[in-house]
């Protein structure tokens, strides 16, 4: 696959529109280059080989920040089992993240397992159903924080005590998504496929408190992570000999957050 993509130029646009509230999960912005973590049900669905290995890296706000947020992973999967289930495979796979923010030192790390199956409906159809499970974990480093009782009038002051303090420095806790994909070709001038998927599905605790804390308004916040949704479609469009077209989008949604992205690649 990769191979081939090399064969060709590529000439791709893409529009992304973004509207960003709360806390948002670690994600990249070329999400078709991050399968596992866009679907579970991805986890073997490689249509031109039995296994595949990535790596993704995102640095983001560089240009104003001296420390910029920095977000990375490590992921593979492979089929199996091909030769002893009639028209349907497993797959196998899974993913290390690491993301890193801000002078504080945020520092998320992320550790999954994927399993997927993935049957054939006919010679035209395949349905895909997958989960992931795995640890997490997220730290941070207040020594180099400052807070609004530590400013004495002109200038911040590290060495002022401050009435902030964390119950816990570093929290770890169990998560856990669903994912569910549906593949159509036809022919083998028209491939369509699409997919969505629930994350968070045990909506697990990420706090450094004790117990939930007030907001400024007098209302408590909720130290559980909020459900995450992923919808994707994505095709590939044989025109002739020499050009294929690849549209695709991408909608999730959390909390307040959501983002879309739409566009797409020429192949020739």
């Amino acid at each position: 696959m990769l191979t081939n993509m090399k064969k060709r130029l590529m000439m791709a646009v893409t529009l992304c529109v973004s509207f960003v509230a709360h806390a948002q999960d670690l994600h990249f912005s070329q999400w078709f280059n991050s399968p596992l973590t866009t679907n579970p049900a991805n986890t073997g669905f490689i249509p031109d080989a039995d296994y595949r290995l990535g790596a993704n890296y995102r640095n983001q706000w560089s240009s104003i920040m001296s420390m910029p947020y920095k977000t990375m992973s490590v992921w593979g999967d492979a089929q199996v089992f091909r030769d002893r289930i009639e028209s349907g495979w497993l797959g196998i796979g899974g993913a290390i993240l690491r993301d890193a923010a801000g002078s504080g030192n945020l520092v998320s790390t992320k550790v999954y397992g994927s399993l997927a199956y993935h049957q054939m409906l006919g010679t035209a159809h395949l349905l895909s159903a997958g989960f992931n499970v795995g640890w997490a974990n997220k730290r941070l480093n207040t020594t180099d924080l400052r807070f609004p009782d530590q400013f004495d009038g002109k200038f911040f002051d590290a060495t002022l005590p401050t009435s902030v303090a964390l119950d816990y420095s570093a929290v770890n806790y169990f998560d856990m998504q669903l994912g569910l994909n549906y593949a159509f070709f036809p022919s083998e001038n028209l491939y369509i496929n699409g997919g969505a998927s629930v994350h968070h599905i045990n909506r697990p605790r990420e706090s450094f408190f004790r117990s939930d804390v007030t907001d400024s308004l007098g209302g408590i916040v909720d130290g559980r992570i909020a459900p995450r949704y992923i919808g994707f479609v994505n095709a590939s469009i044989k025109l002739n000999d020499m050009v294929i077209v690849n549209p695709m989008g991408y909608y999730t949604r959390q909390a307040g957050a959501s983002e879309m992205v739409v566009g797409g690649n020429v192949q020739y």
